[in-house]
């Protein structure tokens, strides 16, 4: 099973916006391996079916593109008081408060919309890597 490397968000707590990308891509990715795994047992138990046996070939799925769209309410936290002339700020998300969204709506209760989409790279335009570069 795939576990994420990154600690849970517990829910209804903020986060940063780079950790809430990452558990998503890291669950898009994680899928994507259990059926890859998945394939692959049915690819082991397809070849070592004794022949004559009635065996069907395994299928394979692949994600060829995900699109997610999150909507959620976000704040601009100071990392710390020394960084106030570095400029180092953090983008907090947390989901968009119900009572908000009863007063004033959902689109003006949001504050923030990200749309993350993965799709396949192609592998025809990876070189390997030559030792010393």
């Amino acid at each position: 099973m795939f576990a994420p490397a990154t600690p849970e968000i517990a829910v209804g707590q903020q986060a940063a916006l780079s950790t809430l990308l990452a558990h998503a891509v890291e669950g898009v990715v994680g899928a994507q391996r259990v059926l890859d795994n998945d394939a692959l047992t049915r690819v082991t138990q397809y070849v070592q079916t004794p022949q004559g046996e009635l065996a069907l070939p395994p299928l394979w799925f692949t994600f060829r593109e995900v699109k997610l769209t999150l909507e959620m309410a976000a704040r601009v936290t100071r990392l710390s008081e020394r960084s106030a002339t570095q400029n180092e700020v953090r983008l907090d998300c947390r989901l968009v408060n119900p009572a908000a969204v009863s007063l004033f709506g959902y689109a003006a209760s949001s504050g923030l919309k990200v749309e993350l989409t993965l799709g396949v790279a192609d592998a025809s335009g990876l070189r390997p890597v030559s030792p010393g570069s």
